[in-house]
């Protein structure tokens, strides 16, 4: 059952990606986000590795940096998750353009500097890239280092373009012959080989 968060209403409903349990797992599977705060006059972006939880997109960043006193000063802020599928071309020049995967999310930013609230924090989010849990403890000196940020979502939208599923051209227009060159498949954690979730792979080190 897709969250009451989940906003499917696009101007392009022939883009709108509605299949919620197709998007979840994009969102537990990619490991790149970007994240906008504001500032002035221009919006901060900055990428981030993340953890999708359900209802919250699990981030950190230094303590001592603009990122985190931007979120201080406004907690309001913007994620992107993307995934570049193909290259698609076709005789009229309008019509070069990309499959891809796209989700954009509103969200508040709520923030931990407590270094038990970063240490759980830290070993939530380590559950995406770590769920063998062979490692030692977080160090308390490493968490007093980091802001815990957990972005609450307030919406979030989701648009994909694929060939295999019909979205040719804009509503109302002929479907344009388009040639297909796939890209290469980008980082995630299921492109993993499986030795890097093997638990004992530190014991094994002589």
């Amino acid at each position: 059952m897709a969250p009451d968060y989940f906003d499917t209403q696009m101007r392009r409903t022939d883009l709108a990606w509605t299949d919620w349990p197709a998007v979840e797992t994009f969102l537990r599977d990619e490991l790149i986000c970007r994240v906008a705060v504001n500032d002035t006059p221009f919006p901060y972006v900055v990428p981030q590795s993340f953890t999708f939880t359900g209802d919250a997109f699990l981030i950190h960043c230094s303590r001592f940096g603009r990122f985190s006193r931007l979120l201080h000063e406004d907690p309001h802020i913007g994620i992107e998750i993307d995934r570049p599928v193909a290259l698609l071309k076709a005789p009229k020049g309008q019509n070069t353009s990309l499959e891809y995967y796209s989700v954009i999310a509103r969200c508040k930013a709520i923030t931990r500097l407590n270094t038990q609230d970063v240490i759980a924090h830290q070993n939530e989010a380590l559950g995406k890239f770590r769920p063998e849990k062979d490692y030692t403890a977080i160090e308390p000196g490493a968490a007093n280092q980091i802001v815990a940020i957990r972005c609450e979502i307030e919406s979030l939208s989701a648009k994909k373009r694929i060939l295999a599923d019909g979205q040719y051209s804009p509503p109302g227009q002929p479907q344009a012959p388009y040639l297909r060159y796939p890209f290469e498949r980008g980082a995630s954690v299921s492109g993993l080989p499986e030795e890097a979730f093997d638990p004992h792979r530190f014991s094994r080190v002589k």
